[in-house]
This record gives structure tokens, sequence and C-alpha cells, in this order.
């Protein structure tokens, strides 16, 4: 039985590949897989993962032919079989501890979905002084999360009984990770872990670093909103 799996949605990352995926293979044992999904890149992203694919049968590659982070995701998340699943990014570098922290913590507090703490650095690990935890004031609770996202998608790790709840991915919302977390939040059990297990390149330049006119917000909170209550109230829920 496939314990763990970790999801990697990819694009253009072949920059970053090698040291993120090393990252992560050195937590997997034979029982967990991880699970990458091509969103059509045009680098050498493909060539890196399938170089090591060969080295490691519990890697596995999927094409995405829908362009899109919400797209690739779904896709991603859809073949993963563990039962614990790990979001990841591919220009991140894991800590050695993260995955066995995170599965203690599913352990002792029997959540749904765990988000932890990551550390800022920026495209050549240098530390930004700053955390997840303290940029976004990361505390549980719907209407807060819905209005001040702190569900970070490299950060989070959820049960398998979820994806039914979680796929399809609305593609007129703003963020994968905020679906998610905001589902949980409705319906489940989410624990807020305040230990940094991860590097989070923050690149210049990039989509989250730029400020989103509040107009803009507004109409992404609804449809949000909106969705997540209309994904509730359709889907036959299992017992968590």
């Amino acid at each position: 039985m496939t314990r763990v799996s970790v999801a990697m949605a990819v694009y253009n990352g072949g920059k970053y590949l090698n040291e993120q995926m090393g990252s992560i293979i050195n937590q997997l044992t034979n029982e967990d897989e991880l699970v990458v999904s091509d969103n059509m890149s045009t680098d050498d992203s493909r060539d890196i993962i399938l170089s090591y694919v060969k080295l490691y049968p519990n890697i596995k590659i999927y094409e995405c032919n829908e362009q899109g982070i919400l797209a690739n995701f779904e896709n991603v998340i859809k073949h993963c079989n563990g039962d614990y699943i790990f979001l990841a990014d591919q220009d991140d570098v894991w800590k050695e501890n993260k995955i066995e922290r995170v599965l203690q913590v599913f352990k002792e507090t029997d959540a749904d979905l765990i988000l932890h703490d990551c550390e800022y650095v920026d495209e050549n690990l240098v530390p930004l002084n700053k955390t997840l935890f303290k940029d976004r004031r990361a505390e549980p609770g719907f209407n807060r999360n819905l209005w001040y996202n702190a569900y970070q998608g490299c950060c989070m790790a959820f049960k398998k009984e979820l994806i039914p709840l979680i796929c399809p991915i609305p593609r007129n919302i703003a963020m994968h990770d905020q679906w998610i977390g905001l589902l949980v939040e409705k319906t489940g059990k989410s624990v807020f872990l305040a230990e940094s297990l991860l590097l989070y390149r923050k690149h210049r330049g990039s989509n989250s670093s730029k400020h989103v006119g509040m107009a803009k917000k507004l109409h992404f909170i609804k449809e949000m909103r909106n969705k997540i209550n209309q994904r509730v109230s359709n889907v036959k829920l299992k017992s968590f």
C-alpha cells in the first residue's frame, strides 16, 4: 500500500528540479511515490524527470495537456495513490525531516490537512528573514483565509479521502491551495504547524509578489465562496 504521494506540478522548472527532486527523494520509502505532472514544458524539465524515473521506480510522470496551474495540480492529485498527499512546487527545497514530521502530526492530531511554516529565500537560497506564518499572520478559520489566505500549497499535506471533494478544481478561482484549505475549513480539521520544514523560493516579479487590486480581489473572493459552498453541498462527503 502506498503510504505517501508527493504531488509535484511542473512547468519549465528545469533550473531548480534537480535540487528539489533530490530533497524529496531522500525522504521517500519504497512504499511512497513521487507523482509529477508536466504541463507541456518547453525546457529540459521532462528530460530531467525522466532521468530520475529510470533510477527510481516509485517516480511517475504524467502529461497535463490543459495549460495552467489549476489544471496541472488537479491532474497530479488525481493520479496519487497514497494515504497522505503532499503538494510540491518545482523550485523549493524540502528540509530532511519534512515527511516524517508531518506524518507524526497527522497521527497525533487526526487532522485532515496540515499546513506547516516555511522560510522565504531568494533564487539562490539566501534567507530573506521572513517566514510564511509571520508574513501571512497564519491562523485557521474560513473567513480569515478567504480574505487573507495562508494556505500555501508547498506547505500542505492532506488525506486521500479529500480527493473527491477537491477535484475537479474550478477554473475560475484564484488559487488551488486556497481552494483545498477552505474546503477543509468547511468540512474537516486543519492543523497549523508552526515549524519551518521547507525553503520557499521567492522570485522577483512572481505573481505571488504582485499587488492585486481590490476590485479583482473582491471578485475572486466571491467566486471562491460561491464555489466552496456549491462543492460542499453537492458532494456527498465521506467520514474523514
